[in-house]
């Protein structure tokens, strides 16, 4: 009975093991908020968030991104939401200032780099990931 117990503990510890190594979570990289801006000033992106918002915008080279995005129950005849925010770094953290999106304001959030051209931007519950178009 312990041989069996034990055998089941070693084939759950492997099984959690290549599952905790194979999760989305760790191949992020945590960046700074400068490193963001930097690396995604200029560029095109595709915007999906977990509340099932999407859409594309622009991050310019002066510090401002503009956004067309749809929630997630908008009707597919509706015209595109569009809004524009001031973007900054602090610390580990992008900061953007909406006016409407995200129910508009300002704020901080960390940013993880997925991979080349792939960002996270939030926190386990509330984020949207940010692919920069080529």
């Amino acid at each position: 009975m312990a041989v069996a117990v034990h055998a089941f503990l070693v084939r759950f510890a492997v099984i959690s093991s290549v599952l905790v190594a194979a999760s989305p979570a760790s191949a992020e990289r945590p960046i700074s908020g400068a490193d963001a801006a930097r690396l995604l000033a200029g560029k095109q992106f595709l915007i999906q968030c977990v509340d099932g918002t999407q859409g594309y915008g622009v991050f310019n080279q002066h510090g401002i991104v503009n956004v067309a995005y749809r929630r997630f129950n908008t009707h597919r005849d509706a015209p595109d939401m569009r809004d524009r925010a001031t973007v900054r770094a602090r610390g580990q953290e992008i900061c953007l200032a909406w006016k409407e999106f995200d129910g508009g304001g300002d704020g901080c959030y960390p940013i993880a780099e997925k991979d080349a051209g792939h960002y996270r931007i939030g926190g386990t519950m509330r984020w949207c990931e940010i692919k920069a178009r080529q």
